[in-house]
C-alpha cells in the first residue's frame, strides 16, 4: 500500500498538471482518488480527507428494505450497488466503504437487502429486488442520471433487473455472461477468451467449486443429501484433500449429481452433468444465466471491469457480456491481477486501466 500510494502521489502530480492543459482537471484527480479510496477500504485516504462525509439510513418500502447513502455535498447521480453473496449481505464492511466511496462522488447509493445472498447464494429473485430498488430511487432522486453498480456473481440480477427497468448506466465488476462457461471454469480451470479457437487452462480454484456446493445445497430434495454436501464442503474449505468418501457414500442421487459436476475436471462433460442436476438446482442456474436473456435490449452505458488474473470468474465472461450488449455504449476495462473484485492490489500495471474505469463512472454525473 505505500508503494502504491507513492505511485499514486506522482500519478496525480502528472495528471493534474495534464488535465490542466488539456481539460478535466477535476473529474482527473478524483478518479485517482477514487481508485486509492477503492484500495483502502475504510482506512484513512485523502479521498476521505477533503470530501463531506455521507449520511447512512435505512429505507422500506413495499415489502423492500436498503441502506442508503446520502451525500455531503451536492446529489449529482444515484445508483443502486449490489451486494454479492456473503453471509453479512449489504452489512459487509468492504461493500459499505466502497457505498460511501460513491457518495463522496456526488451519488446517492442504495443497497438493497438481498436474503439470498446471505445464505451465499444468489437467486432470480434477486433480480426483482434490484428492480424495486431501482424503481424507488428514481421516485425519490427524479432528474439525476440513475445506475446500477455490481461486483461478481451480482452482476447477472443487476444486468436482469436493467433489462425491465433501463438505468442510465450499470457498472460490472468481475462479473459473468454464460452460467455452464462459468461452471466449467470452477471445475476444470477451462475458458475461451474472445477471438480464441482454443480452452485455454488455470487450476481451478477451489473455493468456487465448494462455494457453489454451499450455495446450492439447501436446493435439495433430500435434507440428509443436503446436510451431507454441506459437511463435505466444510472439509474440502479446510483441506483439499480431505477424505470424504464415508460422506459421499452417503449421498442419494440428487447429491451425487451436485459432487459429480464439482469433481469433474473434463471440460466437455460439464454441459451433461449441469443437465444431470436437479430440478431445482438448473432453475436456478437458468434464471442467472444472461446467456438465455436477449442483451441487444440494454440501452445507456455499460462500463465492465475485470481482471485478468481472476480465479473465479474469467475475463471472458466479460469479453463475451459486453459483445451481447449490442445496443449499449461499452466500455471494457480488462486489468492486471486484482484477484476476484477485491480490488486491493493496484499498481503500475493495472493503475491505468483501473483509473480510466473510475473516470468512465465518474462521467456519469452529467
Amino acid at each position: 500500500m505505500r508503494r502504491f500510494a507513492a505511485w499514486l502521489v506522482g500519478l496525480l502530480a502528472v495528471l493534474t498538471a495534464a488535465a490542466f492543459i488539456f481539460g478535466q482537471p477535476i473529474a482527473w484527480v478524483q478518479a485517482g482518488l477514487v481508485i486509492w479510496d477503492v484500495a483502502a477500504g475504510p482506512a484513512p485516504t485523502w479521498w476521505k480527507d477533503v470530501t463531506a462525509d455521507p449520511s447512512k439510513y435505512t429505507a422500506r418500502w413495499n415489502g423492500e428494505e436498503g441502506d442508503v447513502y446520502t451525500p455531503g455535498g451536492k446529489v449529482r447521480a444515484a445508483m443502486v450497488l449490489v451486494p454479492g453473496a456473503d453471509m453479512l449481505g449489504r452489512d459487509e464492511p468492504r461493500l459499505q466503504a466502497l457505498a460511501r466511496t460513491f457518495a463522496r462522488a456526488g451519488f446517492v447509493v442504495l443497497v438493497p437487502e438481498l436474503p439470498a445472498v446471505r445464505q451465499l447464494a444468489l437467486s432470480r429473485k434477486d433480480a426483482d429486488h434490484v428492480a424495486a430498488a431501482v424503481r424507488r430511487l428514481r421516485a425519490r432522486q427524479p432528474g439525476v442520471r440513475l445506475g446500477i453498480a455490481a461486483v461478481s456473481y451480482a452482476v447477472a440480477p443487476a444486468i436482469i433487473a436493467a433489462l425491465d427497468t433501463q438505468p442510465d448506466f450499470v457498472l460490472g465488476i468481475g462479473g459473468y455472461h454464460d452460467s455452464e462457461s462459468v461452471i466449467r471454469f470452477i471445475t476444470t480451470g477451462a475458458f475461451r477468451p474472445a477471438g480464441e479457437g482454443r480452452l485455454f487452462h488455470v487450476e481451478p480454484n477451489r473455493y468456487g467449486r465448494w462455494a457453489f456446493v454451499l450455495a446450492n445445497a439447501g436446493r435439495l430434495d433430500s435434507p440428509l443429501d443436503a446436510h451431507l454436501l454441506q459437511e463435505i464442503a466444510r472439509r474440502r474449505f479446510s483441506d483439499p484433500d480431505a477424505n470424504v468418501d464415508r460422506l459421499a457414500a452417503k449421498l442419494g442421487p440428487q447429491g451425487h449429481a451436485v459432487l459429480a459436476l464439482v469433481e469433474n475436471r473434463d471440460p466437455d462433460a460439464v454441459g451433461k452433468l449441469i443437465e444431470a442436476l436437479p430440478e431445482n438446482i438448473r432453475h436456478e442456474i437458468d434464471g442467472l444465466d444472461l446467456a438465455l436473456y436477449d442483451l441487444s435490449k440494454l440501452q445507456g452505458d455499460l462500463i465492465l471491469v475485470h481482471g485478468l488474473g481472476d480465479p473465479l470468474v474469467p475475463y471472458s465472461e466479460s469479453q463475451d457480456l459486453a459483445a451481447a450488449a449490442s445496443n449499449a455504449h461499452v466500455s471494457l476495462f480488462l486489468v492486471g491481477d486484482i484477484g476476484h473484485v477485491e480490488l486491493r492490489t493496484v499498481s503500475l500495471d493495472n493503475g491505468l486501466a483501473l483509473w480510466r474505469a473510475a473516470l468512465a463512472l465518474l462521467d456519469e454525473r452529467r
